[in-house]
């Protein structure tokens, strides 16, 4: 079974119960194994676990959205269920509820019931909750679950999680790390690259240990996600098709924004707003918006209508590419240009480490790829997937222009660690280090 972070946070919610009663909605997109880890949860921390899958048994679905009060859901529960309840151990876990979601009114007072604790899970693909009657806000705790991030893969992967520990410290030190330790993790980033973070296909690769097969099974998630769109969006299923087809050409051409003329020649970002906000939704794209301005809080001078579009999983996107595109990732091809792909993987961590990042673009300083808010300010992240990584001119002149409060900046590279003019220049994989800031 593949380590998972989110893992904890379900211990947590479960210890959480006994000091208010809450239900748990784990969200994210599909295949990265909300169901696996909630069953898994269920077997290991409850005495009886009781699962339905809305999509699955539509009896069931139908049964459960025709009840008429909290009893008779209960009752209608219990009469679906194969397995006995164990009083004041049971996990009731409602699988797909995006195939009902209304059912999610019941959750106030279920809870306030307190015979079992209760899980739902489901594929937001759009705004599924978007119509429910009256969502429990305040009896639910929501996780949102996302692939498998670079750490994950290398809990997988990797004999042992010791560089890892002495990434950690060396990202501290801002010291370089043993020149064994730098190329093992180096190697291991460029198959994170290729392989991401979906976990039947980081499974296929732990287990066999090449990139044999791997492409198929990505080529067939990106057609799932195809057809879910076409099953989930409603009328608007064309434009947000339209969007997701578009997203690897735009990072190929390395465009400073996401350019919605591409999707039609007259097109207005008004028009595709609530299309790109359920591609977001679904956990298909991350959306990072520009800021004008590099203070705190970065929020408030975003723009909506200017931002770039990456893929949630550094794989799906890869395979969406020619094959040679993977090679030369793998083999560290001069000769094609990476910067799309690689600024992709570094906004997937930085979501994963639950940031919200900005991209930031001026006339006086020119493009700086990625702004967070850490502990200690604003931190600017330049991405160079090539040789000449010490050529980053906005990044310098963002970090030195008056009345900017930019605190720290750091260039994500090949390199290893190493501080030159007050930047720091590390690896890629010093991508587990982003909960640090």
């Amino acid at each position: 079974m593949l380590k998972r972070k989110v893992y904890q946070q379900l211990i947590d919610w479960k210890s959480s119960q006994q000091r208010k009663r809450k239900a748990l909605l784990v969200t994210g997109a599909r295949q990265i194994g909300k169901s696996y880890i909630i069953r898994h949860f269920g077997m290991m921390q409850y005495k009886a676990l009781i699962e339905i899958n809305l999509l699955e048994d539509r009896a069931a679905q139908q049964s459960l959205s025709r009840a008429t009060d909290t009893q008779d859901f209960i009752n209608r529960l219990m009469l679906i269920a194969r397995t006995e309840p164990v009083d004041g151990s049971t996990l009731i876990f409602i699988d797909e509820i995006q195939e009902s979601p209304d059912i999610m009114t019941y959750a106030k007072f279920l809870v306030e019931d307190g015979r079992f604790d209760y899980a739902f899970s489901g594929s937001m693909l759009g705004a599924a909750f978007k119509g429910v009657r009256s969502f429990p806000v305040g009896f639910v705790t929501e996780i949102e679950m996302r692939p498998l991030d670079f750490e994950e893969f290398c809990w997988a992967t990797l004999p042992t999680t010791s560089p890892l520990d002495a990434t950690r410290q060396a990202f501290l030190d801002q010291k370089p790390l043993e020149k064994y330790i730098h190329d093992t993790l180096i190697a291991a980033f460029r198959s994170y690259v290729i392989v991401g973070g979906m976990p039947e296909i980081v499974q296929q690769f732990a287990d066999v240990g090449t990139l044999e097969h791997i492409r198929p099974l990505q080529l067939e998630l990106n057609r799932q996600y195809a057809y879910d769109i076409s099953r989930y969006a409603g009328r608007r299923a064309l434009q947000v098709q339209a969007i997701f087809d578009e997203l690897p050409v735009q990072l190929e051409e390395m465009n400073v924004k996401f350019a919605v003329t591409s999707l039609d020649k007259t097109a207005r970002y008004d028009r595709f707003e609530q299309d790109f906000i359920w591609i977001t939704r679904a956990g298909v794209g991350l959306k990072v918006n520009r800021v004008t301005e590099p203070r705190p809080p970065l929020r408030r001078t975003q723009k909506a209508s200017n931002f770039k579009l990456y893929q949630s999983d550094t794989g799906m996107l890869v395979a969406r590419f020619s094959q040679s595109l993977a090679r030369a990732i793998y083999e560290d091809s001069r000769t094609v240009n990476m910067g799309g792909v690689f600024e992709n993987v570094i906004a997937q961590e930085l979501v994963a480490a639950q940031f919200e990042p900005y991209y930031f673009m001026s006339r006086k300083a020119g493009e700086v790829d990625f702004l967070i808010e850490g502990e200690n300010g604003i931190v600017a992240l330049e991405v160079k997937s090539g040789r000449d990584y010490l050529t980053h001119a906005s990044l310098a002149k963002a970090m030195h222009a008056p009345g900017y409060e930019i605190d720290r900046g750091i260039v994500l590279c090949r390199s290893n660690f190493e501080v030159r003019d007050g930047i720091l220049y590390a690896p890629w994989y010093a991508s587990i280090c982003f909960s640090q800031l």
